[in-house]
């Protein structure tokens, strides 16, 4: 979005000695500091946050900065939305993906199976509940678990898990192009979420411990159609990445973006209380406990209890050593 243009035409301060980090800022009409430029709104990923009472949704911040009806809202942009134009220029000049796709469908192999069995996993309840199949026994996906990955009933891709200790990559995922949706575009396991609060994990296994209400992504970074997608459907997400800094500061970084966009965000370590480095190495039991915490799925949970775990900070993000909410198992930002 070009945000100097259109805070330019509509004649709104802006401060742009941010820019070169990626920010365009105005004053905040929510906390109503007058005279300083706390609103900053991205113009890499198209997101807005104070920096004083914290994320809100962008098309909020948008109406009010620029004291319009909501329903003008649209049009209004459409000249300055500069990203969405060349986006639709390159889809027209290369159409992608598939209409439809098949899985390979072969049945686990017994190495296959056993290696599910050594992580603990039972191979019968993730056929069930997942359709996770073999990789065959020639060709690319030989020695790799097939993990589908579902929207709305439609197979739209798939990823794998190689079984082989020295096989690199570990994950392996199917093309875009020959894909129905770009996996990167995209979660694991959307179709088992109900509700409006998730947990945002690393990885595919992990999802599979973690099951209903758990979602990974498949690349480095989130796109900004995941992002518009969390957005309109959940308004809770606990992230929980793995203990090792790099893994947190990635946490932190999706926290951020995301809270951002309006949605509730706590960034949760919790796999250091079970002796694990990620929701994958936990035990079905220790996973229950867990999302009893997290979502009050068996329990209903307290204040407090909640409290044990989970510390807020800055609107969302929670941080450790925060001495008001009590949070004890976070790293502070």
């Amino acid at each position: 979005m070009d945000y100097v243009s259109l805070f330019n035409e509509f004649k709104i301060p802006i401060d742009t000695s941010r820019i070169g980090r990626g920010w365009v800022n105005t004053q905040c009409p929510f906390c109503g500091h007058a005279g300083s430029y706390h609103l900053g709104f991205n113009i890499n990923d198209d997101f807005a946050t104070c920096f004083k009472c914290g994320g809100h949704s962008l098309r909020n911040a948008l109406i009010k900065v620029l004291n319009i009806p909501a329903q003008t809202l649209q049009s209004i942009l459409e000249p300055y939305q500069t990203r969405l134009q060349v986006l639709k220029k390159l889809n027209k000049e290369k159409p992608l993906n598939k209409e439809k796709i098949e899985l390979p469908d072969y049945p686990l192999s017994v190495n296959e199976k056993q290696y599910l069995l050594d992580r603990h996993f039972n191979p019968y309840k993730l056929k069930e509940d997942f359709n996770i199949c073999g990789g065959g026994w020639v060709g690319e996906w030989k020695n790799r678990i097939i993990i589908p990955i579902y929207l709305g009933g439609k197979l739209i891709s798939w990823t794998s898990r190689t079984i082989l200790p020295d096989r690199e990559p570990r994950y392996k995922t199917l093309e875009n192009e020959l894909s129905v949706i770009d996996p990167k575009k995209i979660f694991f396991n959307l179709d088992n979420c109900t509700g409006s609060t998730i947990a945002l994990l690393e990885g595919p296994f992990d999802v599979l411990r973690f099951g209903d209400n758990g979602i990974c992504g498949f690349g480095i970074s989130l796109t900004r159609t995941q992002v518009l997608y969390l957005s309109s459907r959940f308004k809770k997400i606990f992230i929980l990445f793995d203990s090792e800094r790099q893994a947190q500061k990635k946490a932190k970084e999706y926290g951020m973006i995301l809270q951002g966009h309006g949605l509730d965000i706590y960034l949760v370590d919790a796999f250091s209380d079970y002796g694990c480095k990620d929701a994958g190495e936990m035990s079905p039991y220790n996973i229950k406990k867990l999302k009893v915490e997290l979502f009050g799925d068996f329990l209903p949970p307290t204040e407090n209890n909640m409290r044990k775990r989970l510390g807020r900070v800055s609107n969302g993000i929670v941080g450790k050593g925060n001495k008001n909410m009590g949070g004890d198992n976070f790293e502070s930002f």
